[in-house]
């Protein structure tokens, strides 16, 4: 099911705790990753050499020691701007996720507490699409068998007050049929 009407939710961060630990171990094999890219090229080039020209002066230097200082700047630049990107990706993501459950909690909560009328509806874009459907399915059979049961109870309340709250033993069949019926509804619940 979809919104009939346009919603947006203004607030990114629903559930914190939930968002940022996501968000925090990707940041943090971006950071790993990088690091470790970084020390293979340091440990990988230690035993050759590199000529290089600095003040119009011929060196020859490690490979290692040549390339270290813009192997830091390279990794701590592709860090911080791979992290704020996987940042801003993952809590789009995690929005479609916490959203959603935080939505479909409430409409428990609200079945929980005895209305049925709940709907357990999600935006298209949001995850857990599936999970929503179900529990509007469930809501539905709990509704129709709700009403199935006030409408058996009804009929037994009004053929008992017909019969004036007593019933002969000419109406035990009527009155037992009554009874199954709401019997039958009720056996559907394992309680």
């Amino acid at each position: 099911m979809s919104y009939a009407r346009t919603y947006h939710r203004r607030q990114y961060l629903i559930d914190k705790k939930f968002q940022l630990a996501f968000i925090m171990k990707f940041c943090t094999i971006v950071i790993l990753a990088s690091l470790a890219i970084g020390l293979f090229i340091f440990f990988f080039t230690r035993s050759s050499t590199t000529v290089a020209i600095e003040n119009t002066r011929v060196f020859v230097k490690p490979t290692a020691d040549f390339i270290l200082p813009q192997l830091v700047i390279t990794i701590i630049v592709v860090s911080v701007v791979f992290s704020a990107i996987l940042f801003a990706m993952a809590l789009i993501a995690t929005h479609r996720i916490a959203g959603p459950m935080y939505r479909l909690r409430k409409e428990i909560d609200n079945l929980r507490g005895g209305d049925l009328t709940s709907a357990f509806i999600i935006r298209d874009k949001d995850q857990l699409k599936g999970l929503a459907r179900s529990l509007n399915d469930m809501g539905l059979v709990l509704r129709q068998k709700h009403t199935e049961l006030k409408s058996k109870t009804d009929s037994l309340r009004s053929f008992l007050k017909d019969k004036n709250y007593c019933v002969a033993f000419e109406d035990k069949e009527r009155f037992s049929a009554l009874l199954k019926d709401i019997d039958d509804i009720l056996v559907y619940f394992k309680v």
